[in-house]
């Protein structure tokens, strides 16, 4: 859940987006050498007061983990297989192009007080996190992170920003 400040131009300044949740399911690739996953995710913010869907995007994401990743799997010289999970804290970064899709619709007399608009915004988001095994192909991680887009078209200057807390479950396939 991020709480989430946006603008846009004359219509919105420095409000609440007021989202309900933020989804970001993804597919990382381990890269034990550099203790790190990288892949690609699914950004999506749903059930705020400006829409179902003001926030949605597909971009990439890295996480580097401080002492090693925290569920990783080697081969011995008799080609058995051996998976090791420890606890870890990790850092992360997400680079996503979205759609910032605003709406808002007036049931007063006067409807011409609403507002519906679409926009490109690229967001940055950083954070670090703790990620803890609880059986053997699957851990669960808390995370704090900010997030920043901006984008302006003249006068017109159209942004969001956040801080948030996330919970997440990892699974792996070897």
């Amino acid at each position: 859940m991020f709480s989430t400040t946006a603008s846009a131009g004359e219509q919105v300044k420095d409000e609440a987006l007021g989202s309900m949740l933020t989804l970001q399911p993804m597919v990382l690739w381990n890269f034990p050498s550099i203790n790190s996953r990288m892949g690609i995710h699914y950004l999506m913010d749903f059930a705020s007061n400006y829409g179902f869907t003001p926030i949605s995007g597909i971009g990439l994401t890295g996480y580097y983990y401080l002492k090693g990743l925290p569920a990783s799997y080697e081969n011995t010289p008799d080609e058995t297989l051996i998976q090791k999970s420890k606890p870890g804290f990790f850092t992360y970064a997400s680079f996503t192009p979205v759609n910032f899709n605003l709406n808002k619709k007036e049931s007063t007399p006067n409807a011409g007080d609403g507002f519906s608009f679409s926009a490109l915004l690229y967001e940055l988001s950083l954070g670090v996190g703790y990620e803890y095994p609880i059986r053997p192909n699957a851990l669960i991680a808390v995370e704090l992170g900010t997030r920043d887009a901006s984008s302006s078209s003249g006068e017109e200057k159209l942004s969001y920003s956040g801080f948030g807390i996330g919970i997440s479950f990892t699974t792996s396939y070897y």
